[in-house]
């Protein structure tokens, strides 16, 4: 079995690599096909078109590594069926079932390979690559402004800042913080005409300082002069803006999600998407054991029959996926659930075809 199980392993291997080359090269070509008068109107060089490229190859991999699995296993296994082979070993003893070991191996394999390299290149790129498009392709201005208006920010320990104009010297001008209980309620809000960070604090004038308690009512106090001791952010933190969901790390997305949820503010996309990749980590895993028992009771057809239905559950199992999320951010079902519902949809399909193969 070592054998067969190396060579099972080495043609598994091998044809996923040349599968997932193929199809994100299509991907990648249709992908500049399309986005040709978007380089060509703004006159991005040739060095630029391929770094746009190369910052994209990895989300590619990501998103169509999947089919790549699913084409693998159709290719190996179907080969398998339909030259008699799998007979010829089940006539020995072999059971089919023992024969997906290999494939399912590099199955899970793309689990941990998902997990880093999504962390490691992935989400890096997207955010490079968001950059190149903004500052190197459309010429826009590097984010150097002196000043924001009508800022509106969601800070740390439950706080909700707006302000008419923060200018990067360490000015708040027309501002109002809301501070939120555990409950988020609020339980303090102070309102200033400015603001000014000296010396690493805050120093408001103008002040409206209410506080209100359990009991329905509130206490105003007002003040010419105020330092603002426990709030923890800097100029520096006003200043910054947020990247997008999908250039912000798994980490750095559990501290926003916390952060925001602590405000009280609606976090579903956010949770959808953090839950969603954690999930997508074992859509590798759940493709090649749906393809092994569809690849072997497929005799007739050949290969690109099998190729047709590899793409067929492909599309499927993407379709959804996108309507599972649109449910989670919509409030239909929990994030959680949104983001896990598709793998059980399909894993379940899986453990069925599992059970109808010849034992």
């Amino acid at each position: 079995m070592k054998v067969i199980d190396k060579h099972l392993l080495r043609e598994m291997v091998k044809f996923v690599f040349i599968a997932l080359g193929a199809v994100v090269v299509i991907y990648l070509l249709i992908d500049l096909f399309e986005e040709l008068n978007y380089f060509t109107s703004r006159k991005a060089g040739f060095f630029t078109i391929v770094l746009y490229y190369v910052y994209s190859l990895p989300a590619a991999i990501t998103l169509l590594y999947p089919v790549s699995l699913l084409l693998g296993v159709f290719l190996v296994y179907g080969q398998l069926t339909r030259h008699r082979e799998l007979a010829a070993l089940e006539s020995a003893g072999v059971k089919a079932t023992r024969l997906f070991v290999p494939a399912a191996a590099v199955g899970l394999a793309t689990v941990l390979l998902y997990l880093g390299g999504n962390e490691l290149l992935a989400i890096p790129a997207a955010a490079r690559l968001s950059d190149l498009r903004r500052y190197k392709i459309e010429k826009r201005s590097v984010a150097t402004a002196q000043q924001r208006k009508n800022l509106y920010m969601v800070g740390e320990q439950g706080r909700v800042f707006f302000m008419r104009e923060f200018l990067s010297s360490g000015t708040m001008r027309g501002f109002t913080i809301k501070e939120l209980g555990s409950d988020r309620k609020v339980v303090r809000r102070i309102d200033g005409t400015d603001a000014m960070f000296r010396e690493g604090r805050w120093v408001a004038h103008g002040v409206e300082l209410r506080e209100f308690r359990t009991d329905g009512t509130e206490e105003l106090a007002m003040h010419d002069s105020l330092v603002l001791e426990d709030i923890p952010e800097k100029p520096a933190d006003f200043m910054r803006t947020p990247r997008p969901v999908g250039e912000t790390s798994t980490k750095e997305l559990r501290k926003y999600i916390a952060k925001l949820r602590r405000a009280g503010e609606n976090v579903a996309h956010e949770e959808v998407e953090y839950h969603y990749r954690f999930s997508y980590s074992l859509i590798g895993l759940i493709v090649v054991l749906l393809g092994l028992p569809l690849s072997v009771r497929l005799r007739r057809g050949g290969v690109m029959f099998g190729l047709g239905l590899g793409l067929l559950v492909s599309f499927l199992y993407w379709g959804a996926i996108q309507m599972s999320r649109a449910y989670g951010t919509s409030h239909v079902v929990s994030p959680a659930m949104a983001a896990w519902m598709p793998n059980i949809l399909f894993a379940g399909v899986a453990v069925v075809l599992w059970l109808k193969v010849r034992q």
